[in-house]
């Protein structure tokens, strides 16, 4: 089997480190808002959904900057340094408005630096390699995201929740470092581009921001899951460690997955990912143990491995060369823009009605998302699953 290419590897290990960086953060985060702040769901909901909303508006503003200037490195070194900064607001903070400021301000620079890192991998790689690239870098991600929780787990009682948050600028100085020294591109001649508009890419590609927005609006932070844990009795220790088990199965079987996918078919995964979402949310909504919520939260980092590297695997299928990161920053403004009254409604419906409901309808979207995707690829289909 050819070796991928070594960009892919770099930009995994920027990610490992990375994501030990927010991990070491995420999961104590609605610990910290709830206990130590003394907030409400909705205000976790508002929090996360303000979050991913900014993430995403500024991933299509990255994609464009990055196709106009034809380089990724530069978005890639704001993107990655400006959260780098960013730790002494959550260090500090002392309300809601200083948690909502540092979530917003980390989502700026994630989402200036997400559609120019998938494209330098999609550039980088062979397209018959694209599962195995994408799941790659989703595996060394996730590397990343079971370290930081395990630092979280075994820093908290020593330091508390504000000296894990002082001590996870650490490795987020070194991602920033590896890009600097270890990242090589070649950069194009800077050009304009025409003015964004959705009727200029595929048909195929406008049916996935289709289904991809009816999912999206289902779709609940993971620091609801978090929450749901604590519902059922873990503790906080307990809660961290699920949530470690959870992203190490996410690392082992992202790779695994990724290969599985270039030889089953990028479709045929996505669709998997979208049945396997609705089971488990029906299950956390019908659960009510914990052995029961630890079951399904090891099912859902499954979904995740196959889901979000063959998601990206697929949608690089879709997009032109010229503008690939425009392509990839409008698909994943789409899902920050909707993840924004999806958490808030989330919430809401936990507060309001109760957590099984706000799960019972994430299954439901997911289940319709399903359908249109499937009636969908009776009309768009090539052999080998491919578009």
């Amino acid at each position: 089997m050819p070796r991928l290419p070594r960009a892919v590897y770099t930009l995994g290990w920027v990610s490992l480190l990375m994501d030990v960086a927010s991990e070491m953060v995420y999961p104590l985060l609605p610990l910290f808002m709830t206990g130590s702040l003394g907030l409400g769901k909705e205000v976790v909901g508002l929090v996360e959904g303000v979050a991913e909303a900014t993430s995403s508006l500024f991933k299509v503003a990255g994609g464009r900057i990055s196709d106009r200037i034809s380089a990724r490195k530069p978005l890639l070194l704001l993107g990655y340094g400006f959260p780098a900064l960013l730790r002494p607001i959550l260090a500090l903070a002392t309300s809601p408005w200083h948690v909502l400021s540092y979530r917003f301000l980390d989502r700026v620079g994630k989402g200036l630096r997400t559609a120019p890192r998938d494209a330098l991998l999609a550039e980088a790689t062979p397209q018959a390699q694209y599962g195995r690239a994408y799941g790659l870098h989703r595996a060394m991600d996730s590397v990343g995201a079971t370290i930081g929780p395990l630092l979280a787990f075994a820093l908290l009682p020593l330091v508390g929740f504000r000296g894990v948050f002082w001590l996870s600028a650490i490795p987020a100085g070194l991602a920033v470092l590896t890009i600097l020294f270890l990242v090589r591109e070649k950069r194009g001649i800077p050009k304009p581009l025409p003015p964004l508009r959705l009727s200029s890419f595929s048909p195929q590609y406008r049916r996935f921001l289709l289904v991809t927005g009816i999912f999206t609006l289902g779709l609940s932070s993971n620091a609801f899951l978090i929450l749901r844990l604590k519902d059922f009795g873990l503790s906080d220790a307990q809660v961290t460690l699920a949530y470690t088990g959870y992203n190490l199965l996410y690392a082992v079987a992202s790779y695994p997955l990724g290969m599985l996918a270039d030889r089953f078919g990028l479709r045929r995964m996505v669709a998997a990912g979208f049945a396997v979402y609705a089971l488990v949310y029906l299950g956390f909504g019908l659960s009510s143990q914990p052995w029961q919520g630890v079951a399904l939260f090891a099912l859902y980092a499954l979904y995740s491995a196959a889901f979000e590297g063959s998601s990206r695997a697929y949608l690089a299928t879709l997009i032109p060369p010229t503008e690939k990161a425009s392509a990839i920053g409008l698909y994943h403004t789409l899902v920050g823009l909707l993840l924004f009254p999806a958490s808030l409604l989330f919430g809401f419906l936990w507060e309001g009605l109760g957590a099984s409901h706000a799960f019972f309808f994430g299954s439901a979207m997911a289940a319709l998302a399903l359908a249109v995707f499937v009636q969908g690829s009776t009309r768009h289909t090539r052999p080998g699953g491919l578009p």
